[in-house]
């Protein structure tokens, strides 16, 4: 079952990040722990969403494309302030193929330790935003 509030995503995002580092910590090397805090930044997005009474897709392909999510919360990508691209890489490259990799493409041009640290950096962003995000009046 889905989460129904914007703390309950919140909640999804501090987990799959837990589960993230928990991964990291175990492979330093594991594409699973990129592929896993993926899923921290769209409970995030989709808690953002939320607060703002912004339909989002719950399920599905839709449901886990995070450069849509983040148009619809109305930020842009220069906002982040993102020399090194790791975060943006979440919003522009990281899809749920990830789950069938073995390891980084090398194409990539990033380490799983400077994508962790580029995704929670994002979520953190993000949720700072949802702080001071205020309701929308119906």
């Amino acid at each position: 079952m889905s989460p129904n509030t914007a703390a309950e995503w919140l909640a999804v995002a501090e987990q799959r990040t837990a589960d993230a580092e928990a991964i990291h910590a175990q492979d330093p090397n594991s594409v699973g722990a990129v592929y896993v805090i993926g899923y921290a930044i769209e409970c995030s997005l989709k808690a953002l969403l939320q607060k703002r009474g912004i339909p989002y897709p719950t399920s599905g392909q839709k449901g886990h494309n995070l450069k849509a999510l983040w148009k619809e919360s109305g930020y842009q990508f220069s906002e982040l302030q993102d020399r090194q691209g790791t975060q943006t890489f979440f919003l522009v490259k990281w899809n749920t193929d990830l789950r069938y990799e073995t390891s980084l493409p090398d194409r990539l041009g990033f380490t799983v330790n400077e994508l962790i640290i580029g995704a929670k950096r994002l979520t953190g962003w993000i949720q700072n935003k949802l702080k001071r995000s205020k309701p929308r009046r119906h």
